[in-house]
């Protein structure tokens, strides 16, 4: 365990400090669109390489994914794989794309009936590599179906699929500056993410947008944590929930940037344990130093069942149209509230722009958002864009994610 949590911690470390996001294509467009970075996980990893691509030992991910055997690092020449789906059952993987983005286009093909990957070894990390097009009779496949213990996920893009990742139901699912955009069939079932009864859900610096009627993330994972991401409608999305836990457990938000817009197909942003809270399980929703902007009239910001345990709001700031409330369904008992703001959609112009998304508020509101206190001072990073850290600098804090203008 000592072994695999070093290991993971320097895969993060690496991928935060990277800094890069996903390419233009599928993506963001102009000066906000980050480019692929140069190091991935596999310059880290140690174990028996084999190579994917035009010139290397296999021509095909497919043919690699058949011969590999556990611990092995497997490098795919960036370009576009066409129809080359694979079953990936090894433990131990480490898979990236080389010199840019690997973009697999599932062109009607499927693994196993599942979706592009279909990932069933424990401990495997993915790296730079892009997920188009997955469509499967049973109108559920997947990019990644996930059903190993133990899966992370860096700099990688999932597009037009039915889902994006599907699963797991165990282990651990981490995802690092990724992008998951206009995933969903269409029918309220499928998502942009849809984790299963993972023991933990982790998502950092990643942009969520544009769901097809289903959610932009749907977590039934023991903990959710959840920090530095983006989730968009933008002004034409039809996402239901930007955020759904349904069946509760320990859920942190810090950090995001979530927009709501007026096509929508539900009007809230966040729904907590909608479908039943899970048994022996804590739960517990806090949302620290979030930015919540809703263009849906009505509606409200957050919904929590009345079971939940207790829900902490602190230094989040709340833009609405219509004058949404900012909880409904908990007991008003068990919320702990500190420094929150509450202003309309007005101030807030651009926060709808998925190519360029700018949650600064307009100047007749930022004397408001200033902190006397810091309600968090492990905050130390906000996000000015997608898959963009930036370290909090100053003793001044300010209410909402971003602390100072982009």
């Amino acid at each position: 365990m000592k072994v695999a949590l070093h290991r993971l911690g320097r895969l993060l470390a690496c991928a935060l400090v990277a800094g890069a996001g996903p390419a233009a294509a599928g993506g963001l467009a102009g000066a906000a669109a980050a480019q692929p970075s140069a190091t991935t996980a596999c310059a880290s990893a140690r174990g028996r390489v084999l190579r994917v691509g035009p010139g290397q030992t296999y021509a095909t991910i497919g043919a690699a994914a058949r011969d590999a055997t556990s611990g092995d690092v497997v490098i795919i020449s960036a370009g576009d794989y066409l129809g080359d789906v694979a079953t990936w059952p090894q433990n131990d993987l480490t898979i990236c794309g080389a010199g840019g983005r690997a973009r697999l286009f599932a062109q009607g093909r499927q693994a196993a009936g599942k979706g592009i990957w279909v990932i069933q070894g424990a401990r495997v990390v993915v790296d730079s590599v892009e997920f188009h097009d997955a469509k499967v009779p049973d109108r559920n496949g997947a990019g990644i179906r996930a059903e190993g213990r133990g899966l992370t996920i860096i700099n990688a893009g999932f597009y037009d699929n039915e889902n994006g990742i599907l699963g797991p139901g165990a282990g651990e699912l981490t995802i690092v500056r990724s992008e998951f955009a206009r995933n969903g069939f269409g029918d309220g079932q499928s998502h942009n993410l849809y984790v299963g009864a993972a023991d933990r859900l982790t998502v950092l610096a990643s942009f969520f947008h544009e769901a097809r009627i289903g959610h932009n993330l749907k977590s039934r994972a023991r903990e959710t944590r959840i920090e530095n991401s983006y989730f968009m409608d933008g002004a034409d999305g039809t996402a239901s929930y930007q955020i759904d836990v349904p069946n509760g457990g320990l859920v942190f938000l810090r950090g995001n940037l979530i927009q709501k817009g007026p096509r929508a197909d539900n009007a809230t942003l966040i729904s907590y344990g909608s479908e039943g809270l899970r048994s022996g399980v804590t739960h517990t929703l806090t949302l620290v130093h979030n930015t919540l902007v809703s263009t849906y009239p009505g509606g409200s910001f957050i919904f929590a069942a009345p079971g939940v345990q207790s829900v902490v709001l602190k230094a989040n700031l709340f833009a609405g149209t219509g004058a949404p409330p900012k909880i409904n369904g908990a007991a008003w008992a068990k919320v702990v509230e500190d420094s929150s703001l509450v202003t309309t959609a007005d101030p807030f112009g651009a926060a709808t722009r998925i190519d360029a998304p700018d949650f600064w508020p307009s100047d007749g509101l930022l004397a408001q958002t200033l902190l006397s206190s810091v309600p968090d001072p492990t905050y130390v990073d906000d996000a000015p864009r997608p898959y963009r850290l930036r370290a909090v600098v100053g003793a001044t804090r300010r209410i909402g994610a971003l602390q100072r203008a982009p």
